[in-house]
């Protein structure tokens, strides 16, 4: 059967979207989809090879939804390592952390795990996503090595490895927010990466 809907593949995301806000993953199935979307079931068949593939590309577009204000945070750090701010420079990557360890505290309201995996139960989606967040990788590197320059983050760290392992211990807060025994908070964290990254400033004394 012919599409001629040029809007049908943006409603079939729309009406799954809305499924998985309301029953999880598990509820997305092409039939309740097609009839939520006023879409005959061969035009989803038609633009959705399956729906794990549907799945995952709702679950993609979701997450960089729920991140863009980080992303915001992340360009105003960009702009005050442009202009050698270094109080705009600390003050972002202190909003940044707490924004980004605040989602593991809210009762997991954004779903990470199940988000992700999702997004990685596709091929194809999940090499277009790693794609996406590599040119977020590269971004928080440069500004990393931008500071650096700058004097204001230790020259002996290494900006990769940061970059690596918070971002994989911020999608791994969702485990450990629940364990007594750690009791994080994202003011805490923020403390300690600002405590491990900031250089120090020697002090000399005269004789």
């Amino acid at each position: 059967m012919f599409n001629d809907d040029p809007f049908a593949r943006r409603k079939i995301l729309l009406v799954a979207a809305a499924i998985i806000q309301e029953k999880g993953s598990k509820g997305v199935v092409f039939e309740n989809v097609a009839e939520r979307a006023d879409l005959a079931l061969s035009v989803v068949e038609e633009l959705f090879d399956s729906r794990t593939q549907l799945i995952a590309e709702v679950q993609m577009a979701n997450y960089f939804v729920t991140v863009e204000p980080i992303h915001i945070v992340l360009s105003g750090i960009e702009t005050a390592v442009a202009e050698g701010d270094e109080g705009a420079f600390w003050s972002g990557i202190e909003e940044n952390l707490v924004m980004s360890w605040s989602a593991g505290h809210s009762g997991n309201e954004w779903g990470i795990l199940d988000l992700l995996s999702d997004v990685w139960s596709d091929p194809f989606t999940r090499t277009h996503f790693c794609d996406l967040l590599d040119i977020q990788f590269h971004r928080w590197i440069a500004v990393v090595e931008g500071a650096q320059r700058h004097g204001w983050v230790d020259e002996t760290i290494e900006a990769k490895a940061v970059t690596a392992v918070f971002w994989a211990a911020s999608v791994g807060q969702v485990i450990t927010t629940g364990s007594p025994s750690l009791g994080l908070s994202p003011t805490l964290i923020r403390d300690f990466f600002v405590q491990i990254t900031k250089k120090r400033v020697q002090q000399t004394t005269l004789s």
